[in-house]
């Protein structure tokens, strides 16, 4: 017997749930505070990838323009691209909570307009901190450059009026 008045108190209380106003602000937010967390520690994990993919987007940026110069200057030759690229971008980077660091590098030669370009792209992720309870443990990133030089010339033409129209 004693179950069952158990079990009616319980339908009670479920019945009585719905109408009651006493309260009501704590049970709200109680059921509000989880999405709330969820989306604040989106939004820190966000900006740590974010904060990463700005490190190796400057990262690559100063290794194309390195390897660029490098290659137009003889210093090394098209085979040695892809290794010089990883020494350059691995002194670079410098952002200690990325894990899984790839670079890629690919020489396109010089064209009759077009000139030579050096492209490098990039990936990696970061841990979580608090995504991994939403089931995202880790937060990929990745960022890309291109460096351009060679045949196209400018010309400039400078001209000068001595005369007292202007």
């Amino acid at each position: 017997m004693p179950s069952l008045s158990i079990k009616n108190r319980l339908r009670l209380a479920l019945r009585r749930f719905p109408d009651a106003e006493d309260g009501n602000i704590a049970v709200i937010f109680a059921i509000a505070l989880l999405p709330m967390l969820g989306f604040l520690g989106a939004a820190i994990d966000y900006s740590r990838a974010n904060m990463a993919r700005s490190a190796m987007q400057q990262a690559l940026d100063s290794t194309a323009l390195m390897v660029a110069k490098d290659l137009s200057m003889g210093v090394i030759n098209t085979s040695q691209i892809n290794s010089t690229a990883q020494a350059y971008f691995t002194a670079l980077y410098t952002y200690k909570q990325a894990t899984g660091i790839t670079v890629n590098a690919s020489y396109t030669n010089a064209q009759s307009s077009t000139g030579s370009t050096i492209a490098l792209t990039g990936s990696g992720s970061i841990t979580t901190d608090f995504m991994y309870m939403f089931g995202h443990p880790t937060m990929d990133f990745n960022a890309g450059t291109t460096t351009a030089w060679g045949n196209s010339r400018l010309r400039v033409a400078m001209v000068l009026d001595n005369t007292g129209s202007m």
